[in-house]
């Protein structure tokens, strides 16, 4: 998909998907006690993979503890099949759809060309039937860009009639996206952003790569989880690199020297307080 706000100039042309064996793997270098949050999903559509469920498998095998398990989707894949074994696992605690506009299949299809509304609504419904079915227990809730009250009432109307919750969100200022709302094109100023801030949290790649946040998939490059331990990773000297030069030089950055999350913090306040966190060690 083309979505306007997501950066998808960035992504690789080729879709490549994590083994299974890999993504044991990396889970198998998890080492601290407790995790509040798996997210499985990062620069891509989930539900592409062919064996989500196996992957979902992997997760009670670890000596850690995976509190909450999320799989976001944009709701375009239909292998109902496949989400029916997902549902089985019981594993997973909350299924995300991403769907933007101002709820009206005109709006949704502009953003997020080229999705089909008549999809997402048929998903949205096979996707409760599956989770009544067969993990009651699942949450089923949106991310939703929505920039006018009427829209959010609409929406509103539309998602809890499927049992989904929907969760509102504004416009993320992505390096590479169609829109961009906050002047990405300018200048950033020194300075640590969000997510290296946060000590405890970790973004992976397909491919086991640690990146830096979860809005470029190459912004910066701190590891592999595959080969090394996430306490390594988060401790170790290509992290205090990054925030040197984040603090010292960051205008000079490629992606991080156009990013304005820093800058305009209070924008994101509200957005940042929801679980963006993929692996979080518990207090």
């Amino acid at each position: 998909m083309r979505c306007i706000g997501c950066a998808n100039s960035a992504l690789k042309p080729k879709i490549e998907f994590m083994p299974v064996q890999d993504f044991d793997a990396c889970l198998r270098n998890v080492d601290v006690p407790c995790v509040r949050l798996l997210r499985l999903y990062n620069f891509g559509e989930a539900l592409l993979h062919p064996d989500v469920p196996e992957i979902l498998r992997q997760i009670p095998k670890q000596r850690c503890c995976f509190r909450e398990v999320e799989l976001r989707t944009n709701a375009q894949a239909h292998d109902f099949s496949m989400l029916a074994e997902v549902f089985k696992t019981r594993i997973l605690g909350r299924l995300c759809v991403s769907c933007d506009g101002d709820g009206t299949a005109e709006d949704y299809e502009r953003l997020r060309p080229p999705g089909k509304w008549d999809r997402l609504m048929s998903f949205l419904a096979k996707a409760r039937e599956l989770r009544d079915a067969h993990s009651p227990k699942t949450k089923l809730t949106t991310s939703t860009i929505c920039e006018t009250e009427e829209g959010r009432r609409r929406w509103s109307g539309i998602l809890e009639s499927f049992g989904f919750e929907p969760v509102f969100i504004g416009w993320l200022s992505l390096v590479g996206s169609v829109k961009t709302p906050l002047g990405a094109s300018e200048l950033a100023a020194n300075g640590l952003c969000e997510y290296v801030q946060r000590k405890r949290t970790l973004y992976v790649d397909y491919d086991g790569t640690v990146v830096t946040c979860c809005w470029h998939p190459r912004a910066g490059v701190l590891g592999s989880l595959k080969q090394s331990r996430c306490s390594e990773i988060l401790r170790g000297e290509p992290q205090k690199d990054f925030a040197r030069r984040l603090m010292t030089s960051r205008g000079e950055m490629p992606v991080c020297g156009r990013c304005t999350v820093r800058r305009h913090r209070h924008r994101y306040e509200k957005l940042l307080a929801l679980p963006f966190r993929w692996l979080r060690q518990a207090d």
